[in-house]
């Protein structure tokens, strides 16, 4: 490890930073961060209404869980595994 920060590595090449450009928008989502790729690729896996189900979840989380605090500002792909527990949040919510 180099020791330097930038952009493309994070601080300390942490997890990538992500600006406005790479993140996607959407109205009622204010906390959980994609990349427009991810949310292709997440839509083409689960079908749009299990992810907008589990993108409601996790968002619901990290507006109001003092864990959930320590994953706002960074990408959250990671969440929406098939074995994880978002997805199968969202899955029981049927």
């Amino acid at each position: 490890m180099s020791g330097y920060s930038s952009i493309e590595n994070g601080r300390l090449g942490g997890r990538p930073r992500y600006n406005n450009q790479t993140k996607i928008s959407l109205p009622d989502v204010e906390f959980v961060i994609l990349t427009p790729e991810q949310y292709g690729s997440l839509i083409e896996k689960y079908g749009y209404e299990l992810f907008h189900r589990a993108l409601k979840i996790l968002e619901n989380w990290l507006k109001t869980s003092p864990k959930g605090e320590k994953s706002r500002g960074k990408n959250n792909y990671a969440y929406f595994r098939s074995d994880g527990w978002v997805i199968n949040s969202a899955k029981t919510t049927d």
